[in-house]
C-alpha cells in the first residue's frame, strides 16, 4: 500500500531556519512549508497535542502554534540518547517561512 501525501504544500529544506519549543527545547528543522515542519529532536512530543513552536533565521522570529500529526523515534545512540521525528501542522500559515526558503533554496 502506497503511503498517501496528505501535505497541501511542497515542503523544503530550511538548514537557516531554527527552531525550539518551550522550556527552550532545541529542534532541528528537516524540511518546512508555510503550513508545517517535519522537525526531529530530544523532547517526545504527543501525537494530537498543540504546541508553540519558536521558528527564527537570521533577521525574523515568529511564535507559531501548531499541531503534532504524529511522533516516531528517529534513532537511538549510546551517548546522545533518543531522537524523534515529528510532523508538525501550523494553525496559522506562516508566509515568511516558505518565502525566505524559497529565496534561499
Amino acid at each position: 500500500m502506497r503511503h498517501q501525501d496528505r501535505r497541501r504544500e511542497a515542503r523544503v529544506e530550511a538548514p537557516a531556519v531554527r527552531a525550539r519549543i518551550q522550556p527552550g527545547h532545541k529542534l532541528v528543522v528537516v524540511d518546512v512549508s508555510a503550513d508545517g515542519a517535519l522537525v526531529e529532536g530530544t523532547t517526545q512530543l504527543r501525537p494530537g497535542s498543540r504546541i508553540d513552536v519558536q521558528l527564527e533565521s537570521d533577521h525574523r522570529r515568529q511564535l507559531v502554534a501548531a499541531r503534532v500529526t504524529r511522533c516516531v523515534v528517529s534513532t537511538i545512540d549510546p551517548k546522545a540518547g533518543v531522537t524523534y521525528r515529528a510532523g508538525l501542522c501550523f494553525t496559522e500559515r506562516c508566509e515568511w517561512v516558505r518565502e525566505f526558503s524559497t529565496r534561499k533554496g
